[in-house]
């Protein structure tokens, strides 16, 4: 009866696992590659592996560490201090944990006194400069250089600097290494003790040297990792908002409003997380289906709030409102041009692909056709080139309001899938086909004299005539002319281009070819949206 072979039946019957068959030279060729961190989790295998790596009198033990500790440990190059083997000093710097309490996650090394401790702990077993003669209690005179040989540390005691000398930056010495030099130095005679001393001050003078370049070497390897870390964290933080705003809606928009999700705890929590693993899509989906009820009730509180407080807005400021929620949202919606000119290619091409398609059959796919026409001009975004038309189209002037009252809020489906689409379309045909020059639109838009004082105000022409006066009209710029009209006299609060500003085309050169421009110009993001025709002065206190 044939019986199937595996390694669990040949390890059961051997007693032993195979990987302890390696010959010590194959096993030495393959530590050769390795990490150090590799190396001691290979240590703890089994004893054999054990007593490969751990060994305190083999060379070839020490070289294995040694090589990997200058492959892989490149802050690490100098050689073990004095007394201390190539596996106690990998340990001492790889590992991680409080040496003495067994604190976790502790990786300060204080390389005076080769140890890795908390701050408790280093408290505990350290002692101040100027506590060490009461700590003796010597009898006997103690000169002030007889820990010359020792080497210390400069650090904070207790709660650092306060009115309490004792409480305030000192030299730390190792207590243990205190006792035994004091111990020692009582056994000198007098003679002995000035030699002893004069040896002692120049051993801690290259102790002292040696510890320095340590702790420079180290402290190096820390702001590395330190920097390193902190563009891990970066770079999670910029993936989880690309994914936030690569998220889209039915309308093919951004599904989430940025300027909301930052109030979101969820989106606040990750942000600041210190975690520095990649953000994965398993962590993105755990993530949204967190944000998606948070944002949601958020925003619906929002909307509440907002409601309550614009129903008592004036008319005037209200019809303002409403437009800057416009411009906000098609703001908000901008892609970059790049993107504007692949996703528009898309609809363009799948629109040749649809007339293609539909050709052989008309009549059946007539109705589709209409459809998926009304869902691509839904997905069309407000380019960045047709800003500049938007507070001239009629929409836009005369918004469709809620039960015909500006102070109700429109809905964003309303937004996205009715306004803004019909806008485009207004602000394409004012693209295309040019207002004459002799009107406000047209020399503002195509004329090339938003800047040219060839503007007067009709009011105060009206005026004049009314008071059977024949003075030359003031010109101005437009946005000289938009603010002379919510100024001085007039106080207008709602801005008719149409209405109330007069154009003169031909007075854009003087008779000696000279132009006259404007002398006024905005100074800030509010004065630069009114200067561009936008009725923003009721909210953006232009008037003051």
């Amino acid at each position: 009866m044939e019986t199937e072979f595996s390694y669990q039946s040949l390890n059961s019957v051997q007693g032993r696992c195979l990987a302890t068959q390696i010959p010590p030279e194959i096993f030495i060729n393959i530590c050769q590659d390795l990490p150090p961190t590799d190396l001691l989790s290979l240590a703890r295998v089994c004893k054999k592996f054990y007593s490969y790596l751990c060994s305190t009198n083999s060379t070839t033990t020490q070289e294995i560490w040694k090589n990997s500790r200058l492959t892989f440990l490149p802050f690490v190059q100098m050689p073990p201090p004095e007394g201390m083997m190539e596996l106690q000093y990998v340990k001492l710097v790889t590992e991680r944990g409080c040496q003495f309490c067994k604190k976790p996650r502790i990786r300060k090394v204080y390389w005076a006194f080769l140890v890795r401790c908390c701050r408790k702990c280093l408290e505990d077993r350290t002692i101040r400069l100027d506590q060490i003669r009461h700590h003796l209690q010597s009898p006997n005179l103690i000169p002030d250089d007889f820990l010359s040989g020792l080497t210390f540390t400069t650090g904070f005691y207790k709660s650092g600097w306060d009115r309490s000398p004792k409480h305030r930056p000192a030299n730390l010495y190792w207590i243990q290494n205190v006792n035994d030099t004091y111990a020692e130095y009582i056994k000198l005679d007098v003679n002995g003790r000035r030699e002893w001393i004069k040896r002692k001050r120049e051993e801690g003078k290259i102790k002292m040297e040696e510890v320095v370049k340590r702790e420079i070497e180290h402290e190096n390897e820390y702001w590395t990792k330190t920097m390193e870390n902190s563009k891990k964290r970066d770079d999670r933080a910029s993936m989880i908002d690309y994914l936030i705003r690569k998220e889209k809606n039915e309308y093919g928009f951004p599904r989430f409003k940025m300027s909301i999700v930052e109030q979101c705890s969820t989106y606040n929590k990750a942000m600041m997380s210190t975690s520095t693993s990649p953000f994965t899509e398993r962590a993105w989906i755990g993530f949204r289906n967190k944000l998606i009820p948070e944002y949601t009730q958020l925003f619906s509180s929002l909307r509440m709030q907002r409601q309550e407080t614009e129903r008592h807005l004036s008319p005037d400021v209200a019809i303002q409102t409403r437009q800057m929620d416009i411009v906000k949202t098609i703001f908000e919606l901008l892609r970059p041009e790049g993107e504007q000119r692949q996703f528009s290619n898309t609809v363009t091409v799948n629109q040749q692909q649809q007339q293609q398609n539909t050709s052989s059959d008309s009549d059946n796919n007539e109705p589709l056709e209409n459809g998926n026409q009304i869902k691509n001009n839904n997905n069309f975004v407000f380019e960045n080139f047709l800003i500049k038309y938007l507070p001239w189209c009629p929409t836009f002037r005369n918004p469709p309001f809620v039960n015909k009252d500006p102070r109700i809020l429109w809905d964003d489906d309303f937004l996205m899938s009715v306004l803004i689409p019909q806008l485009r379309e207004e602000a394409l045909y004012l693209k295309n086909y040019p207002a004459p020059i002799d009107t406000v639109c047209g020399a503002f838009l195509h004329g090339g004299l938003n800047n040219k004082r060839v503007f007067g105000c009709k009011l105060c022409i009206n005026n004049n005539n009314n008071n059977n006066t024949q003075d030359i009209p003031q010109l101005y710029s437009f946005f000289e002319v938009r603010l002379h009209l919510t100024k001085d006299e007039h106080k207008v609060r709602m801005i008719n281009d149409d209405s109330m500003i007069e154009v003169y085309p031909s007075l854009s050169k003087s008779a000696d070819n000279t132009s006259y421009s404007g002398q006024l110009f905005p100074r800030n993001k509010p004065e630069v949206f009114f200067a561009a025709g936008f009725n923003c002065n009721l909210i953006c206190n232009l008037l003051n």
